[in-house]
């Protein structure tokens, strides 16, 4: 295709795509020429926008002390529920890497806890199923005993029950 088909075609939003160099595109390699500017270049004056800047930093730094103030907080609570870890068991109180520190220790400490308590639990339970299991045998075996000391007293035997105490 020549140029002048190339140029001739637009696009369906309307736009011209050149796909030549600016010599093939431009026939004898004439310069674009840039027309001069009716009034002088004046940039937007700087007022505005510095003070919206400003405006933003600061509203930045007020969400950043925020939230600052926020992870402070909640450090501080950390330090009153871990055992140990109180701001009055020392002069300057901890830092706040001592007391993830601690806090991280101390999760840990009742994660193990847990977990052995949880063992014990199931070792309690198993022996309350066997102590069932124990009282119905007992239960069992004396109903068999009533049973056999009743034929026995059906044959006219007598039953002498020994206790050596000592």
């Amino acid at each position: 295709q020549s140029s002048e088909a190339l140029l001739g075609q637009p696009t369906p939003t309307g736009q011209f795509f050149v796909m030549m160099s600016p010599q093939e595109v431009l026939p004898g390699g004439a310069q674009r020429s840039i027309a001069p500017r009716a009034h002088p270049y004046s940039p937007k004056s700087e007022a505005p926008r510095a003070t919206r800047d400003e405006k933003r930093r600061a509203q930045h730094n007020e969400v950043e002390r925020r939230r600052r103030d926020k992870i402070n907080n909640w450090i501080v609570q950390l330090s009153k529920i871990i055992p140990d870890c109180s701001m009055e068991n020392t002069k300057s109180g901890q830092s706040k890497g001592g007391i993830l520190s601690k806090a991280c220790d101390y999760i840990q400490e009742l994660r193990q806890s847990n977990l052995r308590l949880s063992e014990e639990l199931q070792g309690l339970d198993q022996l309350q199923m066997d102590n069932e299991v124990l009282r119905q045998q007992v239960e069992e075996l004396k109903n068999k005993n009533l049973l056999l000391r009743a034929q026995l007293r059906q044959h006219g035997l007598e039953i002498v029950i020994k206790n050596d105490s000592h």
